[in-house]
């Protein structure tokens, strides 16, 4: 008996739903606006809406910018603080690729360091005042140079530049006056 009575609430129960779900489709193609294509409305917005859009927009970039400038003045003031880096390079003598000796100020101690692509050697600690004196004086003098002793540093450098085409015509290639010249001599001997 219960059997027939769940199998009798059942079938009503899909025969209520078949007729629910086919009495909204009928009734949407009587309309004949079932597959209709519709263009999309753009939204309705005022000038009111836009600009208070576009001011939020600007007032949280500023945000963003706020934050990220005090961030990095907190962190970076707590790192010379809390004994970060906050040391001076006073001389740098390049050995080759990725391999200098600098001698650099860290926490008040002078040191010589040995600077690889691998790792870092503590090469000599200056405790000599005089010696240190004479670092910070000569970091002094370099980091002032007079405006006519740049100016011929400058002239110097740019002529030894200008000279290294004809130093080095391989690199350079050959189209100086020098190596167009020797030029048809190496083919005629080629012949």
């Amino acid at each position: 008996m219960r059997s027939k009575f769940h199998l009798s609430g059942s079938v009503v129960l899909i025969i209520f739903v078949l007729l629910f779900l086919t009495g909204q489709v009928l009734a949407a193609a009587e309309t004949g606006e079932y597959l209709k294509y519709q263009e999309p409305q753009p939204a309705a917005s005022s000038w009111l809406a836009t600009s208070s859009y576009i001011i939020s927009l600007l007032l949280t970039f500023l945000l963003v910018l706020g934050l990220a400038y005090f961030t990095s003045k907190f962190l970076g003031q707590r790192m010379t603080r809390a004994g970060g880096f906050g040391g001076k390079v006073y001389s740098t003598l390049s050995l080759g690729p990725n391999r200098a000796v600098h001698v650099v100020e860290i926490a008040g101690k002078f040191m010589v360091l040995g600077v690889t692509e691998q790792n870092i050697t503590l090469l000599n600690e200056i405790t000599s005042s005089t010696e240190i004196e004479r670092i910070k004086a000569l970091q002094s003098t370099a980091n002032a140079l007079p405006p006519e002793q740049f100016g011929s540093i400058f002239r110097r450098q740019l002529v030894s530049l200008k000279q290294m085409p004809r130093n080095f015509p391989l690199v350079f290639g050959s189209d100086t006056p020098e190596t167009v010249d020797k030029e048809p001599e190496n083919n005629n001997r080629k012949r």
